[in-house]
């Protein structure tokens, strides 16, 4: 079977967001981009760390035999660092993660817990799709750079902002660096130099990690697969071909 790629979403957001990368990697790997729970076509759904990885071991099993690279953004950089121990040793070639090297306890962790609350006020008062509708077109054309096709393809598929805090709950205190440490496949941290908060922990990772790299994408926010999708896709083609030979 060909090689897979699949690609792990990040909060509030749903498989459709892959688009621009998804079709750079085409056809040349075959790739999935399923929904977390909580978010897409699972927006009925709570969001846990459980069910995320459990969803990531359903999409590998999808494509046995299939050597598979796990490629995540955000919230799914976590879900894919939680889920590598759980996967066939053998067919897990290698991660790619982005913005996902910070802390998730403590101090470090107060402005996710403050962003949190602020959403459950907000959709206490007001109606959460109106939200969506109102604030979410303009963010991901101005703000994440997509087009206007997959902007309308990425709401269309559902996006979610209550799952945030329940997102937050579930990363709060995991010890991600732990389990860094006990992945031996290559790791390929991609970062944006201005995304300084969710990057804090970036030193501590790669050195906790015992085969990892990192990217650095110049002037750029959190979110790099979005804000720089044709970048982020010529680096994770480039560390596909390294990883599967």
């Amino acid at each position: 079977m060909k090689p897979t790629i699949i690609l792990i979403h990040g909060a509030t957001l749903n498989g459709a967001s892959w688009a621009p990368v998804r079709r750079a990697l085409e056809p040349e790997f075959n790739v999935l981009a399923p929904d977390l729970p909580g978010h897409g076509a699972r927006r009925g759904e709570r969001f846990t760390l459980r069910a995320a990885v459990d969803t990531v071991v359903a999409a590998v099993e999808s494509v046995a035999p299939a050597p598979v690279v796990l490629v995540g953004d955000s919230l799914g950089a976590y879900t894919a660092q939680a889920a590598a121990s759980r996967l066939p040793q053998e067919r897990l070639k290698g991660l790619v993660l982005g913005g996902a090297s910070q802390d998730f306890g403590g101090p470090r962790l107060w402005p996710h817990l403050a962003k949190a609350w602020l959403f459950r006020l907000i959709f206490a008062l007001r109606d959460e799709q109106k939200v969506v509708a109102l604030k979410m077109p303009a963010l991901l054309t101005n703000e994440f750079r997509l087009e206007p096709a997959d902007v309308k393809a990425t709401l269309d598929a559902g996006m979610s902002l209550s799952v945030f805090p329940q997102a937050m709950k579930e990363l709060h205190n995991v010890d991600f660096r732990g389990k860094m440490a006990a992945i031996t496949q290559p790791i390929l941290f991609v970062n944006g130099d201005k995304d300084t908060y969710h990057t804090s922990g970036e030193t501590t990772y790669v050195i906790a990690a015992q085969d990892a790299t990192v990217e650095r994408f110049a002037d750029c926010e959190h979110g790099v697969s979005m804000r720089r999708s044709a970048d982020f896709a010529g680096l994770v083609r480039q560390f596909a071909q390294r990883v599967l030979r």
